[in-house]
């Protein structure tokens, strides 16, 4: 008799010190409703027994019985409705919230971008996305292609846009479109009379490219020309924002590559000419995880790669092409 107190006195004890597993609860809910441990047990693919201990346990736990056991079944006592009957509502409303939180984490895009990320195409990718997924959340951040990298793999965000070649593992690249490079010029020059620019006529000239640039992929995108001979190109590789380096433009000191994310910006003085017939032009991609299994995530790859960008005549206008491609001009003439 002195065992089974003692025994009843330190799971009482035990209980106190460890809070309710809300899964016990949930199996008192099935229970009650099917008025059995075998079919509350079969509608969550469980074996009966596991039901029976776990009732068990919270019944020591509150020192009365929930149920009373037959061969017909089990039926809940006036202590075990009474517990439902509080502790229900606060199991919907925990539910309600683990829904609402889960389908706004779903809902919920976190995408990173550069400072060579073409503002036009972000934009109308963000338009169609919007515009055939409403519910789609996007939250933007933007900063260093390397941080963006180390975001994805932590899961703080789930897709960059980027001119990574190869990102590191496990890390997934796709690739979305293309831009081509182009000559920053004073609006002035004898090349900013052309409508484009040939890679041999650069040979002429000095050439400098942004901190703010893809500088690797700028040159590695002029090293050959449309014959695939290789050329070196006087490129220099300078510690200066975009502004800065347009303002020496402008004033006629120096003139500059850039990629098409630069022509969307108004400066006087300055103007753009792409650099026709670009061996490999700047290919920007999605890098995300593979495991990422948002669909915010695959509606977005699925937008994205339906789009591409298109030089026409007359230059400066963007608009959208009936089949989910972008056209339009790049001339950024102030």
């Amino acid at each position: 008799m002195h065992d089974r107190r003692s025994t009843a006195f330190i799971e009482r004890w035990r209980s106190a010190q460890n809070p309710i597993d809300l899964r016990h609860l949930r199996y008192v809910i099935l229970a009650a409703e099917h008025r059995s441990f075998r079919r509350a047990a079969a509608s969550l693919n469980i074996q009966p027994s596991a039901i029976s201990r776990r009732i068990q346990d919270l019944e020591v736990r509150l020192g009365t019985p929930l149920f009373v056991r037959s061969s017909a079944g089990v039926e809940i006592t006036r202590q075990g409705r009474e517990l439902l009957d509080r502790t229900q509502p606060v199991l919907e409303e925990l539910h309600a919230v683990a829904m609402a939180i889960s389908t706004d984490a779903c809902r919920a895009l976190r995408i990173g971008v550069c400072s060579t990320t073409s503002p036009r195409l972000l934009h109308t990718l963000l338009d169609r996305l919007g515009s055939r997924y409403p519910a789609i959340r996007e939250v933007l951040s933007e900063g260093e292609e390397q941080e963006h990298i180390a975001s994805i793999r932590s899961r703080r965000l789930d897709v960059m846009i980027a001119t990574a070649k190869s990102p590191p593992p496990p890390c997934h690249r796709a690739a979305l479109w293309h831009e081509d490079v182009f000559a920053i010029l004073p609006t002035d020059h004898d090349l900013a009379t052309r409508r484009s620019i040939g890679i041999h006529d650069l040979l002429q000239h000095s050439f400098s490219i942004s901190k703010d640039e893809p500088a690797d992929e700028i040159i590695d995108a002029l090293r050959w020309d449309d014959k695939q001979a290789a050329i070196s190109l006087p490129i220099e590789v300078r510690e200066v924002g975009r502004l800065a380096l347009m303002s020496q433009i402008a004033l006629g000191r120096c003139l500059g590559l850039c990629s098409e994310a630069a022509t969307a910006m108004s400066f006087p003085g300055v103007t753009f000419r792409p650099i026709a017939k670009v061996f490999a032009p700047l290919t920007f991609s999605a890098i995300f995880l593979p495991d990422n299994n948002k669909p915010a995530l695959r509606n977005f790859l699925q937008i994205a790669r339906s789009l591409r960008f298109v030089h026409q005549d007359p230059p400066g206008r963007l608009a959208l092409a009936p089949h989910g491609s972008l056209e339009g001009g790049t001339d950024g003439k102030a």
